[in-house]
């Protein structure tokens, strides 16, 4: 590359850089397309809006005719996207920050002040994240309530201001301090019961064997009936000191860029990995698109069709000592989603591996590809980190601990893998990942067989966890085991008959009955036990601390609660309960499915007899089944998330329309259950008189 070309391509970042400095500052130049219908409001300054991913692919469809993928008027019309080379032989160019560049930084002020007037009409929720100023006032009062000696509790807050997800400031202390007459308690991140372990008093938490945490936030208290908070945790903690990240890699489905900024040394590499339509940028239908937000940050886009969204939100921090910590959230990167709402995250710590170790461990059953690390190098793939990787090196930066995710053969004999799974001792990691990446995905085997994705990577998981509930080959049958499920959303989606049963088939790890059910052309609905869709009602929010305008997140549509209410039915096993988080009168925006397995009655079991005698006995798996299994992650409970099942027995199809990721778990006794979810129990049934909570009627969000 000439000089020339050297001082293009400066100039080109230089006004990259410039151009999203002014959108992060500027509310009128920071936008965010609503989904579902394209209506223009009038919100109030203090209601969250938050897009409904399940409604993405109606309206990307429409977005996609409107906008073009090169009509971007915020854009200007000579500034190049940034691509990866194609081959790296050239010598690497270093562009350096240019000198009118400022970090944004919050504006420090002490005092808190009224809500500012409403929006215009059509102000869509990334307006509210221009507003720093509010937003620091907020933090800097709470700071005040939480720290202070002994200040009155503060009063219930009605208002659901600002932007979506993730959580506080990056402060020191790993503990709250209670309020005077407030049932929060000083938490460690590592309280009793965890297999977490410390280095020494300055060293933080780390958890090998995975652990999974509520995100800590201000409206939180024991609920009816427990004992005490589930273990918090909060964005400052699991990121840890500025000064000892090297490397990280984040992604969520809506992102205040400014605000995440503010948590890493600006000389910190960071991969962001966004949604086109929230973040306003290109779009490809075939690759990902890049650009430099910041320095030293590269936004990668992955490519979306006219449907389905950019949902995943995780993150890995690769540490200087070597360490790496992967986070897989419910949480988008705004301050609402870490602060006013409830998420959970899971948090899995992998050391460097040490020589001569073993760096995945298989589990009985699980095929090469299948392991954690090989599933999470293939979701960083996808989502376009690997075009990321190389523009980072194209830029200079050579000492990535993670450089490149193209697999290589590590030893003689051995199957080629990538960095990621060869460079860390993943042995401990016990949970299984659960990716969904839009697509068209067919048959039992290969690059793009269902396995992989969806509905059908949770059956292959679940298999995989031991908890799948077919017979093994050659085993005598033993009595009908069924399972329950728990599905907490916040999101409802557009269901039928075929889709909830053959997800129910899916999470019971019965891939043979699926094949009998795609042989029959899907038309004979199997038996179907109990299917509870968690979703709160109108009265369940107006309860809330933060009532109706907190709950932008949440979504429910009039035409999908009433085809919803006519599946819920004893025959169809779908049921519909309101649900409360037990951390409070809390808005929730996790996304959970708990699985409990349900064992034949003792006296339908299988018994020995004189004539089978030589006959052993054993249940499915390699240590028997757990009492249940959970899902947390970003899927919402929707075929958008899911995917939707076809084809034949011997080749089936999944077509799916988002990108989404979380991880199962096996919970082997009632204690680990009650401690692991997120609402309070039971859940009660809706009846005849309940209202769901559908954000378009309330008059928070009326046009």
């Amino acid at each position: 590359m000439n000089s020339d070309e050297d001082d293009d391509l400066a100039r080109a970042i230089a006004l990259s850089l410039e151009e999203a400095h002014d959108e992060n500052r500027s509310n009128g130049r920071t936008r965010h397309p609503a989904k579902g219908k394209a209506k223009t409001r009038s919100i109030p300054a203090e209601v969250v809006v938050i897009s409904d991913d399940e409604d993405e692919e109606e309206a990307q469809g429409r977005k996609s005719q409107e906008r073009g993928k090169d009509n971007r008027s915020d854009v200007p019309k000579n500034l190049p996207s940034v691509q990866p080379m194609a081959s790296s032989s050239k010598a690497p160019v270093a562009v350096p920050p240019p000198a009118q560049f400022t970090p944004p930084q919050p504006t420090p002020l002490t005092e808190p002040t009224p809500p500012t007037a409403n929006l215009p009409a059509g102000a869509g929720l990334l307006s509210l994240l221009g507003d720093r100023a509010q937003m620091e006032r907020e933090r800097l009062a709470r700071q005040k309530r939480l720290r202070g000696p002994s200040p009155p509790a503060p009063p219930p807050v009605s208002s659901g201001e600002e932007d979506l997800d993730d959580d506080e400031e990056d402060e020191d202390e790993d503990m709250w301090t209670a309020s005077e007459g407030s049932s929060r308690k000083r938490v460690r991140l590592n309280s009793a019961g965890d297999s977490a372990s410390r280095g020494g008093p300055s060293q933080p938490p780390t958890f090998l064997d995975g652990v999974l945490r509520r995100v800590e936030t201000k409206y939180a208290e024991a609920g009816p009936g427990e004992t005490g908070l589930a273990p918090g945790v909060r964005l400052s903690e699991l990121i840890g000191p500025k000064d000892e990240l090297a490397f990280a890699i984040l992604s969520a489905f809506v992102i205040d860029p400014s605000w995440i900024y503010s948590f890493f040394d600006p000389t910190t590499p960071v991969i962001l990995v966004a949604d086109s339509n929230t973040t306003m940028a290109e779009s490809s239908s075939s690759r990902p698109t890049l650009k430099n937000i910041f320095p030293n940050w590269v936004r990668v886009c992955p490519p979306l069709g006219n449907r389905g969204c950019m949902h995943m939100k995780y993150m890995l921090f690769f540490k200087k000592t070597g360490a790496l910590r992967v986070v897989i959230s419910s949480a988008n990167l705004v301050p609402h989603d870490w602060r006013d709402v409830e998420n959970y995250v899971f948090v899995q710590d992998v050391p460097r591996l040490r020589p001569a170790a073993d760096f995945v461990r298989l589990r009985t059953g699980e095929k090469p590809g299948e392991a954690f690390p090989s599933v999470l190098a293939g979701v960083l793939r996808a989502t376009g980190v690997e075009a990321a990787l190389a523009i980072m090196e194209q830029q200079g930066r050579t000492d990535l601990p993670l450089p490149t995710l193209i697999p290589s053969t590590v030893a003689r004999g051995k199957p080629k893998i990538s960095a990621l799974e060869s460079k860390w001792d993943w042995s401990r990691v016990r949970a299984a990942l659960v990716p969904s990446v839009p697509g068209r995905w067919e048959g039992w085997a290969g690059d793009r067989a269902v396995l992989l994705n969806g509905q059908t990577r949770l059956l292959r998981a679940i298999q995989n966890l031991g908890c799948g509930l077919d017979p093994e080959k050659g085993k005598r049958k033993t009595g009908d085991w069924e399972i329950e499920l728990d599905c907490l959303t916040s999101s409802i989606g557009t269901y039928t008959p075929p889709w909830t049963a053959v997800f129910r088939l899916c999470a019971g790890g019965r891939s043979r009955a699926i094949q009998a059910w795609l042989d029959r052309g899907r038309k004979k609905t199997p038996k179907q036990g109990p299917t509870r869709i968690l979703y709160p009602t109108l009265e369940t929010i107006k309860g809330t601390k933060m009532g109706e305008p907190g709950a932008g997140t949440i979504f429910c549509r009039r035409a999908q609660w009433t085809k919803i209410s006519g599946m819920a039915s004893d025959a169809s096993g779908l049921e519909i309960h309101d649900v409360r988080s037990r951390s409070g009168p809390l808005t929730m925006h996790t996304k959970m499915i708990l699985g409990t397995l349900k064992g034949p009655p003792a006296d339908d079991s299988a018994t020995e007899s004189d004539t089978d005698s030589d006959i052993e006995v054993i249940e499915t798996g390699p240590i028997g089944k757990p009492r249940s299994w959970l899902y947390v992650g970003s899927h919402n409970f929707t075929p958008s998330a899911w995917g939707r099942l076809s084809g034949s027995g011997f080749n089936p199809v999944l077509e799916v329309m988002n990108y989404e990721l979380g991880v199962v778990m096996r919970l082997e006794t009632e204690a680990e259950e009650n401690k692991a979810i997120a609402w309070a129990r039971p859940t009660r049934r809706y009846v005849k008189d309940d209202v769901p909570w559908i954000q378009e009627e309330s008059p928070f969000f009326a046009e």
